[in-house]
């Protein structure tokens, strides 16, 4: 061992503080533990999931409605963290609660009991026995961890706080070290790497004395042009397993009735390959997103080593609920990777996210597996709103996953984006018909548009009918103006066509409440089972359709007709079905199609045509 080896020692506490999900760990602290466990063994590394801890306080039904709101978990502790404007962050948390919101409880009581909390916690660390500490600051937990710095730097101040997460990886994020001076290190992007050099760099004395920084950190007197020099891993394949065990261990710790079966955060990949840097003036990725910042690149894991990680955090901690915090699957493994996962016998319930170019095969074995909720990057059902969305697929491939998430029985928990700016009237014409054709399946929930900072239409504004672009209006009442205005943060505002916008997808809203209404009909009418759905007879098929209100339509096709409606179960071309069927006349099978569309059997796209009804031997 190293002489500079043995002088590295110490003790680091790593804090995810409120308001994260409360019911999984943390990942980036899992990870960031288990590698820092692993390259630093002479440090002693603890994770403390604070988030948890305010949660049993609270109550996990009050904490929970607290969290899922944006600005109403920032605002609680923007009361602490600046109490002369706490009558300003009570007014924007009294606006984001509505009737049916069960959170009217008194702000002031709720500010109370959350310090109380924290108060506990800050007294029982022994802040002068760290060598630093460090926070991982996603959505929800900016003000909280401002705040929870600001009181560890009047009890020890001379202990290095270091910061990092998706709050703080886009444009201007350096600023951050001068708006708030308590804060003496920024990770930029990935904290792996950046993360165990500065700790070399603050525990070995001959390097402390040193003036530079590991690639990846930035300090007060970092130089500009230095946020550009990310560390991060060029391989996933060496990463240890995310440990966890601070926060069983604090489940362990309440009593019976407070404790309950937590989710398993696992990561597969890290980055997104649909993502890509920008070239000559033209973007590559989806429009509105910004989830990619802290990474440079698409990485995966090898499939063999995430059903390793699998295996042995259920083993480990005795749960079956998993979540894959991936922004994107990696196609060429996924199938591996599923296929991995079901040999290990284990009765899984598995959340992901998805594309909607995924495959019905890779699907059914991803159910297979366990898989039974799902959120696609659905956003529009409209090809020419998807297009600028730069999403890569068409409102037919959409409708077609979500037609097969119905098959299986996977819920599909996605979104449909309102407001994009720059939509026009056939992006709102396409949308409802498509609607029209979307009845069977599960309805999409409306999410409207919101700025991200460094996503591409932050970044190419005017393309989008968008003016000027600016810190979102709310961060007024969280931060003094100086703060506010001092730093860009993740949620930016805007000037363009905003009113328009509002207006033009109204009957869009409208039409998706129906939706819901009527979906809602037909799951009693059916006892649960899809709204249409097709038998198979061999020669022929019957497809069952249940209409809103009205008694329930059966329809038989025989021959080729059959076959025809089987085949166009993915998206075909029309050319594909006239040359997979040449048998017969393309006048008639175009004939045959669109009578079909007629009945909402069969939805048709630019002459693309796909089935609507499920098989029911899927079900």
């Amino acid at each position: 061992m190293s002489a500079e080896a043995t002088a590295i020692s110490g003790r680091v506490l790593l804090v995810s503080a409120p308001w994260p999900l409360f019911n999984r760990p943390s990942l980036p602290l899992g990870a960031l533990k288990a590698y820092l466990s692993q390259t630093l063994p002479q440090i002693q590394t603890d994770a403390c999931h604070l988030f948890l801890q305010v949660a049993h306080a609270l109550g996990y039904d009050r904490y929970q409605g607290v969290s899922r709101r944006v600005w109403r978990a920032e605002s609680v502790f923007s009361a602490l963290l600046y109490p002369e404007h706490a009558l300003r962050a009570e007014s924007l948390y009294t606006r984001t609660l509505k009737r049916k919101d069960q959170e009217t409880d008194d702000f002031q009581q709720l500010v109370h009991q959350v310090k109380t909390v924290t108060d506990d916690w800050l007294q029982r660390i022994d802040w002068p026995a760290l060598a630093a500490v460090g926070f991982t600051i996603s959505f929800c937990q900016v003000t909280a961890s401002l705040y929870l710095i600001s009181r560890i730097k009047a009890i020890c101040p001379s202990l290095p706080v270091v910061v990092g997460g998706s709050s703080f990886s886009g444009e201007r994020s350096a600023d951050l070290l001068k708006v708030f001076p308590y804060v003496d290190y920024l990770v930029v992007g990935e904290g792996e790497r950046p993360l165990t050099g500065l700790l070399r760099h603050l525990t070995t004395p001959r390097s402390r004395s040193a003036s530079t920084l590991p690639d990846g950190v930035l300090s007060s007197d970092s130089r500009p042009g230095e946020i550009d020099r990310f560390r991060q891993l060029s391989r996933l394949d060496r990463l240890p397993v995310p440990d966890y065990d601070d926060y069983f261990n604090m489940l362990a710790g309440f009593s019976p009735d407070h404790r309950f079966f937590p989710v398993l955060p696992v990561e597969g990949s890290r980055g997104c390959w649909w993502h890509r840097q920008d070239a000559a003036g033209r973007f590559r990725g989806c429009a509105f997103c910004n989830l990619n910042l802290q990474w440079q690149g698409y990485r995966a894991k090898l499939p063999e080593q995430v059903v390793r990680e699998v295996a042995y955090l259920v083993r480990r901690h005795q749960v079956l609920s998993l979540t894959f915090a991936d922004n994107a699957f990696s196609m060429k493994q996924a199938s591996s990777i599923f296929d991995g996962i079901r040999r290990l016998g284990l009765d899984l319930s598995i959340f992901t996210e998805l594309r909607a170019t995924t495959s019905p095969t890779l699907l059914r074995k991803m159910k297979q597996a366990g898989v039974d909720t799902v959120q696609v990057g659905i956003e529009a059902l409209s090809s020419q709103l998807l297009t600028r969305m730069n999403k890569g697929v068409r409102a037919i491939d959409n409708l077609n996953l979500m037609k097969h998430c119905e098959a299986l029985g996977i819920v599909n928990a996605s979104n449909l984006m309102l407001h994009f700016p720059g939509s026009d009237s056939n992006d709102i014409n396409e949308t409802l018909r498509t609607l029209a054709f979307a009845r069977w399946y599960r309805p999409l929930k409306t999410v409207s548009f919101w700025l991200g900072l460094d996503s591409p239409v932050y970044r190419f504004a005017r393309r989008f009918h968008i003016r000027s672009v600016f810190n979102h209006p709310n961060l007024k009442k969280l931060f003094p103006e100086p703060v506010a205005a001092g730093i860009r943060f993740m949620i930016q505002s805007y000037r363009g066509d905003r009113t328009h916008q509002l207006k033009l997808w109204r009957p869009v809203e409208l039409q998706t409440r129906q939706w819901q209404k009527e979906y809602d009909a037909l799951q009693r009418q059916t006892g649960g089972r899809p709204a249409l759905s097709f038998r198979d007879g061999g020669r022929f098929i019957v497809i069952d359709q249940y209409l809103p209100m009205q008694a329930a339509a059966r329809h038989r096709l025989t021959g080729a007709s059959a076959e025809i409606y089987r085949y166009c179960h993915i998206p075909r071309t029309l050319k594909e079905v006239i040359k997979a069927f040449a048998a017969q006349r393309p006048e008639q099978i175009r004939t045959f199609l669109q009578s079909l569309v007629t009945k909402r059997l069969v939805f048709e796209e630019r002459e693309c045509y796909l089935s609507l009804a499920v098989p029911a031997s899927w079900l």
